[in-house]
């Protein structure tokens, strides 16, 4: 790739990317705990009292959904790898017939089990969209939050700004005036 920058960007992010998809969970935890402390980080930098429920509800939940947003494409960039499977798996592959509403496909399924011959990747493409879809769903569920908290969060740090500015303008000394 020599000297490509978007091969080196990469040949170097490969690693990372498959890092998050493999490590999902611990990632989204702690990313939406960063979330959770980056308000109360906030208040304290910021010599406020503690920030009131919707400011470290709506921090939390972008949190959350940087994190899900991360894990889906991280995923889908690693959507045909075999690192997804355990390594039983690897080697050969049957469909599995769906249950429930598409139950009628299970003849279909069998059919196909029997005649071709289904790629290992199959599999771990199944893999890796089934995470993929998950965590968008979670990644559109936490902006749901966001934008239902937005307001509310607004008005209470403006609120919080308000009563700050009061409690230094009552201590502050009152200036002399001058008289001509």
């Amino acid at each position: 790739m020599g000297s490509n920058p978007v091969g080196w960007v990469l040949s170097n992010v490969g690693p990372w990317t498959w890092f998050v998809a493999q490590n999902r969970v611990w990632v989204i935890v702690a990313v939406s705990a960063v979330g959770f402390l980056g308000a109360f980080l906030g208040a304290f930098r910021k010599y406020r009292p503690g920030p009131t429920p919707s400011i470290v509800l709506r921090s939390t939940a972008m949190g959350l959904a940087f994190s899900s947003a991360a894990v889906t494409v991280s995923s889908l960039l690693h959507f045909s790898d075999l690192r997804w499977l355990p390594p039983a798996q690897r080697t050969h592959t049957h469909l599995n017939p769906p249950g429930g509403l598409f139950g009628f496909a299970k003849p279909i399924v069998g059919a196909v089990n029997q005649v071709a011959s289904v790629p290992v990747e199959f599999r771990a493409v199944e893999q890796s969209v089934h995470v993929a879809f998950v965590c968008a769903l979670i990644a559109l569920l936490a902006l749901v939050v966001v934008a239902l908290t937005s307001r509310r969060a607004r008005r209470a740090d403006i609120r919080l700004i308000v009563r700050e500015e009061i409690r230094k303008s009552a201590a502050a000394p009152e200036p002399e005036l001058s008289r001509r």
